[in-house]
């Protein structure tokens, strides 16, 4: 009921004249738009620093397998839905046909020099262009390219780039090109500057690469639970009442250990060769979780101006570190291939 009443209030508004000239004037201005913004040249660039000690060969590895793919699709369920769909094309090198709907082509480039007596990789770039169609058709949706690689530096120092270089196509497309690109030079970034980058505890390092956003949230949790123990001890030495702060502390570490939900199916790219690997989604959407979360935030709220709640957030977005909890730690070594979903 509350449905079709809002659709009847949209219906009232949009054929209003207020309606149907402001409806008009989007039409106009976006068509008007499309030869400025539908073909663009540069359309993005996210840089960082690597952390000193990196190996420049494991950043190669990364972004050369589909090391890197288990980032760029976000989600299990769509990496499995682009990898059932592939066939790779014969008559091309580095090239296949995604269901008949989208092809996708890179080419890779790299160079080498000796410092210091040794054989460093002081460039690499992995170009990928995505050409999407409507299904079963070859007319054209859009066409982008983006640039994936690293240069070494004149101080030694290696920078990562991710470069939109072309987009052509409906240029509302184009921001949500740009928002994926955010996400994913952020997940980039937590992944190659953590610990277990390069470490031979390689199912270690594949659990944290499937699990970005969940190693984030566990990270978020555990800084709420440290500014929340601050919170704690002031109260108890001003002798004041714990037990809520208790409870919520509680909460928390049980939201920390959260058990995981059904498992999806994700196949791992290889040409030639097929190799399944167990996904699991975790939701953290249940209102137990959701309200320990926002009693932890009323809390830190009431302290410094809300300065250590803006914090946490900020160190779960910002931080490009791994995780400092040892909590958070433990959940990367026994869960695999996770994603967190957080609704509510």
């Amino acid at each position: 009921m509350f449905l079709r009443r809002l659709a009847g209030v949209g219906y009232r508004v949009a054929t209003s004249p207020l309606g149907i000239f402001t409806g008009g004037g989007a039409i106009v201005g976006g068509i008007a738009a499309q030869p400025y913004l539908g073909n663009q040249k540069d359309f993005f660039s996210h840089k960082f620093i690597v952390e000193k000690g990196k190996d420049p060969d494991a950043i190669v590895d990364f972004y050369s397998t589909e090391e890197f793919l288990q980032i760029l699709g976000i989600f299990p369920f769509a990496i499995s839905f682009v990898l059932a769909g592939v066939k790779w094309e014969e008559d091309r090198e580095n090239a296949m046909n995604v269901w008949n709907m989208m092809n996708i082509s890179f080419d890779i480039t790299d160079k080498e020099e000796e410092i210091d007596g040794e054989t460093v990789t002081t460039y690499f770039n992995k170009r990928e262009r995505f050409v999407n169609y409507i299904p079963g058709t070859k007319i054209l949706l859009w066409d982008q390219v983006h640039n994936f690689g690293f240069r070494r530096k004149s101080d030694g120092r290696i920078e990562v780039e991710h470069q939109g270089e072309s987009f052509y196509g409906p240029w509302p497309v184009s921001f949500g090109v740009r928002l994926h690109a955010m996400y994913v030079i952020w997940a980039v970034q937590r992944h190659i500057n953590s610990p277990l980058f390069g470490s031979e505890d390689l199912e270690a390092v594949e659990e944290q690469r499937s699990n970005i956003p969940l190693v984030a949230f566990n990270d978020y949790v555990g800084t709420l639970k440290a500014e929340l123990s601050k919170v704690r001890a002031d109260q108890f030495l001003n002798k004041q009442s714990t037990a809520k702060t208790d409870a919520t502390l509680e909460k928390l570490t049980r939201l920390q250990k959260m058990d995981t939900i059904p498992v999806t199916r994700v196949t791992r790219l290889r040409r030639g060769v097929s190799v399944n690997s167990d996904s699991t989604t975790v939701r953290i959407g249940d209102p137990e979780a959701q309200n320990a979360i926002r009693a932890a935030l009323r809390e830190l709220d009431k302290i410094e101006g809300s300065q250590a709640a803006a914090k946490a957030l900020r160190d779960m977005l910002e931080n490009a570190e791994a995780p400092t909890t040892e909590a958070a730690k433990k959940e990367i070594r026994r869960r695999s291939s996770q994603v967190i979903s957080v609704t509510g």
